[in-house]
Protein backbone atom coordinates (compact mmCIF):
# COMPACT_ATOMS: atom_id res chain seq x y z
CA UNK A 1 0.00 0.00 0.00
CA UNK A 2 2.25 3.00 -1.19
CA UNK A 3 1.07 6.61 0.23
CA UNK A 4 3.03 9.19 -0.61
CA UNK A 5 3.35 12.04 1.66
CA UNK A 6 4.90 15.66 -0.46
CA UNK A 7 4.46 18.66 1.04
CA UNK A 8 5.12 22.30 -0.01
CA UNK A 9 8.89 23.26 0.43
CA UNK A 10 7.28 26.22 2.94
CA UNK A 11 6.13 23.39 4.87
CA UNK A 12 8.49 20.74 4.11
CA UNK A 13 10.54 20.87 8.24
CA UNK A 14 6.97 21.60 9.39
CA UNK A 15 5.11 18.11 8.56
CA UNK A 16 5.24 14.86 10.35
CA UNK A 17 5.44 12.57 7.74
CA UNK A 18 5.70 9.80 9.74
CA UNK A 19 2.80 10.72 11.78
CA UNK A 20 1.04 11.41 8.86
CA UNK A 21 1.64 7.96 7.16
CA UNK A 22 0.98 6.60 10.19
CA UNK A 23 -2.93 8.10 10.45
CA UNK A 24 -3.21 7.20 7.08
CA UNK A 25 -2.65 3.46 7.44
CA UNK A 26 -4.53 3.44 10.50
CA UNK A 27 -7.72 5.02 8.41
CA UNK A 28 -7.16 2.36 6.00
CA UNK A 29 -6.91 -0.69 8.46
CA UNK A 30 -9.84 0.45 10.15
CA UNK A 31 -11.80 0.71 6.64
CA UNK A 32 -10.98 -2.88 5.81
CA UNK A 33 -9.37 -1.30 2.73
CA UNK A 34 -6.01 -1.59 0.51
CA UNK A 35 -5.26 1.44 -1.67
CA UNK A 36 -2.77 3.59 -2.49
CA UNK A 37 -3.00 7.55 -2.50
CA UNK A 38 -0.96 10.82 -2.54
CA UNK A 39 -1.04 13.44 0.26
CA UNK A 40 0.22 16.78 -0.54
CA UNK A 41 0.51 19.87 2.49
CA UNK A 42 0.48 23.33 0.80
CA UNK A 43 -0.70 26.79 1.11
CA UNK A 44 -3.76 28.97 1.01
CA UNK A 45 -3.04 30.30 -2.37
CA UNK A 46 -2.21 26.43 -3.85
CA UNK A 47 -5.08 24.88 -2.70
CA UNK A 48 -7.41 28.63 -3.08
CA UNK A 49 -6.58 27.72 -7.40
CA UNK A 50 -7.02 23.83 -7.11
CA UNK A 51 -10.84 25.11 -5.26
CA UNK A 52 -11.33 27.57 -8.22
CA UNK A 53 -10.02 24.93 -10.81
CA UNK A 54 -11.90 22.34 -9.80
CA UNK A 55 -14.64 23.35 -7.83
CA UNK A 56 -15.79 26.96 -9.05
CA UNK A 57 -15.47 28.48 -5.64
CA UNK A 58 -12.95 30.97 -5.73
CA UNK A 59 -11.61 30.81 -1.98
CA UNK A 60 -8.96 28.29 0.22
CA UNK A 61 -10.35 25.40 1.50
CA UNK A 62 -8.69 22.92 4.44
CA UNK A 63 -8.72 19.85 2.16
CA UNK A 64 -9.69 18.56 -0.79
CA UNK A 65 -9.94 15.14 -2.43
CA UNK A 66 -9.86 14.11 -6.29
CA UNK A 67 -10.62 10.25 -6.64
CA UNK A 68 -9.39 8.43 -9.40
CA UNK A 69 -11.34 5.27 -9.76
CA UNK A 70 -8.16 3.69 -10.88
CA UNK A 71 -7.26 0.32 -9.95
CA UNK A 72 -6.15 0.76 -6.15
CA UNK A 73 -4.88 4.49 -6.79
CA UNK A 74 -7.67 5.88 -4.98
CA UNK A 75 -6.85 9.63 -5.23
CA UNK A 76 -5.03 12.76 -4.08
CA UNK A 77 -5.51 14.48 -0.87
CA UNK A 78 -4.58 18.08 -1.13
CA UNK A 79 -4.18 20.12 2.91
CA UNK A 80 -3.76 23.57 3.01
CA UNK A 81 -1.14 23.31 6.36
CA UNK A 82 -2.17 27.74 6.56
CA UNK A 83 -6.12 26.55 6.94
CA UNK A 84 -4.77 23.64 9.47
CA UNK A 85 -3.32 26.33 11.70
CA UNK A 86 -6.00 28.47 11.92
CA UNK A 87 -8.56 25.06 12.71
CA UNK A 88 -6.20 23.96 15.30
CA UNK A 89 -5.84 27.07 17.01
CA UNK A 90 -9.81 27.50 17.14
CA UNK A 91 -10.42 23.89 18.57
CA UNK A 92 -7.15 24.12 20.79
CA UNK A 93 -5.45 21.48 19.63
CA UNK A 94 -1.86 21.17 17.53
CA UNK A 95 -1.45 21.51 14.05
CA UNK A 96 -0.66 18.13 13.46
CA UNK A 97 -3.89 16.98 14.83
CA UNK A 98 -5.22 18.62 12.92
CA UNK A 99 -3.50 17.29 10.10
CA UNK A 100 -4.32 14.40 11.39
CA UNK A 101 -8.03 15.01 11.10
CA UNK A 102 -8.01 16.58 7.03
CA UNK A 103 -5.99 13.16 6.10
CA UNK A 104 -8.72 10.95 7.61
CA UNK A 105 -11.45 13.02 5.99
CA UNK A 106 -9.72 13.20 2.81
CA UNK A 107 -9.41 9.62 2.70
CA UNK A 108 -12.86 9.27 3.68
CA UNK A 109 -13.72 11.04 0.72
CA UNK A 110 -11.56 9.38 -1.41
CA UNK A 111 -13.25 5.72 -0.10
CA UNK A 112 -16.60 7.46 -1.18
CA UNK A 113 -18.34 8.94 2.48
CA UNK A 114 -19.45 12.21 1.46
CA UNK A 115 -20.89 14.69 3.49
CA UNK A 116 -23.42 16.93 1.70
CA UNK A 117 -26.58 16.17 3.80
CA UNK A 118 -26.92 16.42 7.52
CA UNK A 119 -27.36 12.24 7.69
CA UNK A 120 -24.32 11.57 5.64
CA UNK A 121 -22.22 14.54 7.18
CA UNK A 122 -23.45 12.91 11.18
CA UNK A 123 -22.17 9.33 9.70
CA UNK A 124 -18.65 10.73 8.46
CA UNK A 125 -17.90 12.96 11.48
CA UNK A 126 -19.03 9.64 13.63
CA UNK A 127 -16.27 7.80 11.79
CA UNK A 128 -13.71 10.32 12.01
CA UNK A 129 -14.20 10.48 15.24
CA UNK A 130 -13.91 6.43 15.63
CA UNK A 131 -10.99 6.33 13.71
CA UNK A 132 -9.22 9.36 15.28
CA UNK A 133 -10.35 8.48 18.92
CA UNK A 134 -11.24 11.62 20.10
CA UNK A 135 -14.60 14.09 19.64
CA UNK A 136 -14.20 16.70 16.73
CA UNK A 137 -15.98 20.01 16.71
CA UNK A 138 -17.99 20.27 13.70
CA UNK A 139 -17.11 23.62 12.30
Amino acid sequence: MPVEIRTHKKFSSLVERARVMRIARKTLRAEKRSASFTVYVTTDAEIRKLNRQFHATDAPTDVLSFPTGIDNYIGDIVVSYERAKVQAREAGWRIADEIDLLVVHGILHLLGYDDLTPRKRAKMWKRQEEILGRVIRDA
